[in-house]
């Protein structure tokens, strides 16, 4: 193709395109006058169809349809008027009384308020004396609001020093809602009862020495009680522990702080057994809350308390055998119902029972 014939190329397909674009334009502007015109004609001949909803049902469709009463409302929806409020321990801000029933524990207690059982103790030292088995039915304790120690603001206190004294923080006294303090001016007056959340001291556990080593070397009774004798150990034990009653689960406090031993269940009257061989070296009477009290020595390192007995069956000096009945269950002493004490001590400090027994 020559020069010439390539120039006449693209202006001879341009003309192609524009009468093509011509020719349509012109056959759009011919016919869209009578479409419009048919499509108005159609319109006007299609009828309108208005619907109108009968007021009352049909016979056969009001037969199906379920009665219908205003205002009523569904049974299981309805709820009675509870005129009991449950305690929320949770938004408890304050102490409060509470008076110790028959079967209580200090663990009960303590689990029943949310609260941890050696804040039981801080709170009421001056009956309880950090021991569970000062607890009595009829006794009246303080319940704190939360877990920690309540503190007798001094007119020399900071809430630095009272943190530090308890193991706390200040942020916890401050916090507190109970305490009424404004934390825009954080003052309080000597004399108020502060509580300290998370506060804790040691306790002062009485744990008495049972036996004792005279000038002769014989092994005695430390107490000058209605139980004690001077002896010799007879009998030695093999070091493996059987059930000291017949019941073996836990009734009242557990091994833990205040608690020297374990509150197993013994109905009244009921065959208390020893739980291994050794000399008794203490049977009777024991003041602080023991009651009939009998103590095994074992010879080895270890020895077996049991307490609150309704009865005793051995008496001190007696070389007794595993096994053996020793007496009978009951609720002397501090006791709120008739259990068995269960104490084992090595080297007279007390360990827990529960690693010992099978």
């Amino acid at each position: 193709m020559s020069t010439q014939g390539k120039k006449l190329f693209p202006t001879l397909a341009a003309w192609i395109l524009a009468v093509i674009l011509s020719a349509g334009l012109l056959s759009f502007l011919v016919w869209q006058p009578k479409i419009a015109r048919a499509v108005s004609e159609n319109r006007a001949s299609s009828p309108v169809v208005i619907t109108t909803l009968p007021e009352t049902p049909a016979p056969d469709v009001a037969a199906a349809m379920p009665a219908f009463t205003p205002g009523g409302v569904p049974k299981v929806l309805t709820r009675a008027v509870a005129t009991h409020t449950e305690l929320n321990k949770n938004l408890r801000t304050g102490p409060y009384t509470y008076i110790v029933q028959s079967g209580d524990s200090v663990w009960k207690i303590a689990n029943d308020n949310g609260v941890s059982i050696e804040s039981i103790y801080f709170a009421n030292y001056d009956v309880l004396y950090d021991q569970a088995d000062n607890l009595m039915p009829g006794m009246e304790l303080t319940i704190p609001p939360v877990t920690g120690i309540y503190h007798k603001w001094r007119s020399s206190d900071t809430f630095a020093t009272v943190a530090s004294k308890y193991g706390a923080t200040v942020q916890d006294i401050l916090l507190f809602i109970g305490n009424n303090i404004d934390l825009a001016n954080p003052s309080v007056q000597p004399g108020t009862q502060v509580m300290v959340p998370n506060g804790a001291r040691e306790l002062i556990v009485f744990s008495p020495s049972v036996v004792g080593v005279d000038a002769s070397g014989n092994t005695i009774s430390s107490f000058s009680g209605p139980g004690a004798c001077a002896t010799n150990i007879g009998l030695f034990g093999n070091g493996f522990f059987v059930w000291p009653s017949a019941v073996h689960y836990l009734t009242g406090n557990d091994f833990g702080p205040g608690h020297n031993g374990i509150d197993l269940g013994a109905g009244a009257g009921s065959a208390l057994f020893a739980a291994d061989s050794g000399t008794v070296v203490y049977a009777g009477w024991m003041n602080g809350g023991y009651g009939n009290l009998v103590v095994i020595d074992h010879g080895n390192g270890y020895q077996t308390w049991y307490e609150h007995l309704e009865s005793l069956g051995v008496s001190c000096g007696q070389n007794i055998f595993q096994g053996s009945v020793i007496g009978a269950a009951g609720t002397t002493g501090n006791s709120t119902g008739a259990h068995l004490h269960f104490e084992i001590r090595y080297g007279g400090t007390p360990v827990n029972p529960w690693d010992y027994l099978p």
